[in-house]
């Protein structure tokens, strides 16, 4: 009998422990995930796993240029949809001059499982958000919640977060790439009003993995952490500005592009169709005002590519644009 009331005294304060850890485990689940829970996966049976594992390695290795060059970039359901950024994105690589063979190279990212499913309508390589459960919860939000954590696990301000969908692609950019160096940018210089200028990017970069990159951008997510307030998180750019020790510390090099060829809203010229390579619709945070601009631009960049070698009056041609985001923060030469 005493052997029975023990068992049953363990078993009960096994129960009231359990439920205790329940409900510490529910009270600390974040709220922005507990109201949208059909678009995160937190668990995965570990066969899943490796399976999204190997279907994003097949993708890649489908999607990689014969140096190991791939494309990346990254939607939500708000930028992948009829009309959207993403249309507009995969309309100008098919209208770019030399641009239309990118696209056999160009992995999007998706964030929720509405993206992946137009995306995958559109085109061939597009990343189920499954396969990072532990990076993506919700749009753009992260699970982490602790500084301890959020320097091990990826957060919007990432750098394959700054990998901007609404930029349209003219021309090849390869060319203006020097692969000796681990980061090509371009770096709008603005004016800041009251405050001093600062830098805005350019809407597209290159890349090198390789360790010393990996090194600087463990350095800058510590930097994040330890300085969240610090405008060191606005820019790949402003951190390039900010912090030139760090670059020399990690050998990394940085080659800056010249936004005449790799410009945006921010900073227009009037010969940016006859000179660009890539056009960014920054300097303009309304989603809307984006894909009504962009439009415009990728319809005179057609007419432009069709009547420029013949019509001086097109070889000629002032932006439109922007019309409906706000003309800040920039000048026209």
């Amino acid at each position: 009998m005493r052997a029975w009331r023990l068992s049953q005294s363990l078993y009960l304060t096994l129960l009231a422990f359990l439920i205790v850890l329940l409900c510490f485990l529910l009270y600390q689940y974040p709220r922005s995930l507990q109201t949208d829970v059909s678009k995160v996966v937190l668990f995965m049976p570990t066969q899943t796993y490796y399976s999204k594992i190997q279907e994003l390695e097949n993708v890649l290795r489908r999607a990689t240029m014969p140096d190991k060059t791939v494309i990346l970039t990254m939607v939500d359901e708000s930028l992948a949809s009829p009309g959207s950024v993403l249309e507009i994105l995969l309309q100008s690589f098919k209208s770019g001059e030399g641009t239309q063979r990118l696209l056999n190279h160009l992995v999007i990212i998706t964030m929720d499982p509405q993206a992946y499913e137009y995306c995958s309508s559109l085109h061939p390589y597009c990343i189920h958000p499954s396969t990072f459960p532990h990076h993506f919860a919700t749009k753009g939000q992260s699970i982490v919640t602790t500084p301890l954590q959020s320097l091990f696990t990826w957060t919007k301000y990432d750098v394959l977060l700054e990998v901007d969908a609404d930029v349209l692609w003219l021309r090849s950019p390869f060319v203006n790439f020097n692969p000796v160096d681990e980061l090509t940018i371009s770096c709008n210089n603005l004016s800041g009003g009251q405050r001093r200028g600062y830098l805005e990017d350019g809407g597209i970069f290159f890349l090198k993995a390789n360790a010393i990159s990996f090194e600087f951008f463990k350095h800058w997510k510590l930097i994040k952490v330890l300085f969240p307030n610090n405008p060191v998180q606005d820019s790949l750019c402003t951190t390039i500005e900010q912090w030139p020790e760090a670059l020399e510390t990690y050998g990394f090099r940085v080659q800056l592009v010249n936004t005449t060829y790799f410009g945006g809203f921010c900073k227009l010229n009037k010969d940016m169709l006859r000179e660009a390579y890539t056009i960014q619709a920054n300097c303009c945070d309304d989603l809307k005002s984006k894909v009504h601009d962009l439009k415009i631009v990728l319809d005179d960049w057609i007419r432009f590519r069709k009547g420029a070698s013949g019509d001086n009056a097109l070889d000629r041609m002032a932006p439109r644009w922007p019309l409906k985001c706000p003309r800040r923060n920039y000048t026209q030469s």
